[in-house]
């Protein structure tokens, strides 16, 4: 049974079926997605004739960016753009078109989404590749989705100042309707079913960021939502937020180790318990050949291994992380009641 999304609303419906178990599949051609998914910006009464000014044109960059990472982390279990192909970052190139004589601009994502699940087709069955990409349709073209980033972005930044011109502007953001709360449930239920999913919407927010600063120059429309130019300005102005210091000494999985880097190697690690992801450096100035070569034992051998790591964390999420040993790890002995011996019994 084919089943047609032709609207974002059809969209939230088909998600909604899919994470209560309502709807299955058996392929994900089953699916089929209209031409609503596109991310738009809108300047009322600006003329560009076709063309873009290099500020505003960063905003498509760092989504162009964003796109790449989201395929590369799929792909190859790693946010990383410099991973892809010249032929993958061809197949993921945003086209973006500028209407003549206005400001009216769009990116077609249809293709852009299918070529990211591409990665993914053979580590997932037909109803979770759906799950995600109905999820990554919705999260970077979806006007709900934009007006939920728009709230969470000002009750952060509202939290983050007392600046009576700042709260001003950021009051000028649309009041987030009872419905957008709802959807962004639905979204949260995907995320917590497909984990993958939380590190993909943290691309399309951070693209998101970018659009709507690059359009600041003046009031505009970005995926169908008003931002006007001064809140623009409040949403994307630098936070005081910065990355924490934190240990994350735990039990490993190597998933992968890259030798390419300068100064030593970097791995992709996942906890054996929580199964968190990241990676992490492996520094020659600051670990011994012993410590590389239990790494690279655990990684041949398909094996955990112990762990002492120095992480920044940012919002739960590590962004730089450095080994500073490496044990090899021993499973814990079971503990069994001795068996009575025949001696007991007489």
């Amino acid at each position: 049974m084919t089943i047609q999304i032709r609207s974002e609303d059809d969209a939230w419906e088909v998600l909604n079926g899919l994470v209560e178990g309502q709807i299955k599949i058996d392929s994900i051609d089953e699916i089929e997605l209209g031409d609503w998914i596109k991310s738009t910006l809108y300047i009322p009464e600006q003329r560009y004739d076709s063309a873009l000014n290099a500020y505003m044109m960063r905003g498509w960059i760092d989504a162009q960016a964003a796109i790449y990472r989201s395929y590369a982390l799929v792909k190859h279990g790693e946010a990383n753009g410099r991973l892809l192909t010249d032929a993958e970052k061809e197949d993921l190139e945003l086209i973006i078109k500028v209407k003549s004589g206005s400001s009216d601009q769009e990116a077609q994502l249809m293709d852009v989404i299918k070529e990211v699940l591409i990665g993914a087709v053979d580590k997932m069955d037909p109803t979770t590749l759906a799950i995600v990409i109905v999820s990554l349709a919705l999260i970077w073209a979806g006007q709900s989705t934009m007006r939920n980033w728009l709230n969470n972005r000002k009750e952060e930044r509202l939290a983050e100042s007392n600046n009576k011109t700042l709260i001003k502007a950021l009051e000028t953001i649309q009041t987030v309707a009872a419905g957008d709360k709802d959807k962004q449930a639905v979204i949260q239920k995907a995320i917590e079913q497909q984990p993958v999913l939380q590190a993909l919407k943290a691309e399309a927010d951070d693209a998101k960021q970018s659009l709507v600063r690059h359009a600041s120059q003046t009031d505009a429309v970005v995926n169908g939502v008003s931002v006007p130019a001064g809140a623009a300005a409040a949403l994307t102005r630098s936070s005081r937020t910065s990355s924490e210091e934190a240990r994350k000494d735990g039990v490993y999985y190597i998933r992968k180790v890259d030798t390419t880097v300068p100064d030593g190697f970097r791995v992709h690690v996942e906890e054996m318990n929580t199964v968190e992801s990241f990676q992490a450096s492996v520094q020659e100035v600051m670990s011994s050949l012993e410590d590389r070569q239990i790494i690279q034992d655990a990684e041949w051998n398909k094996v955990p291994v112990s762990l002492q790591i120095n992480a920044k964390v940012k919002k739960g999420q590590v962004l730089e992380a450095i080994i500073l040993r490496a044990d090899r790890y021993e499973q814990p002995e079971t503990i069994t009641k001795p068996r009575d011996s025949d001696a007991d019994k007489h």
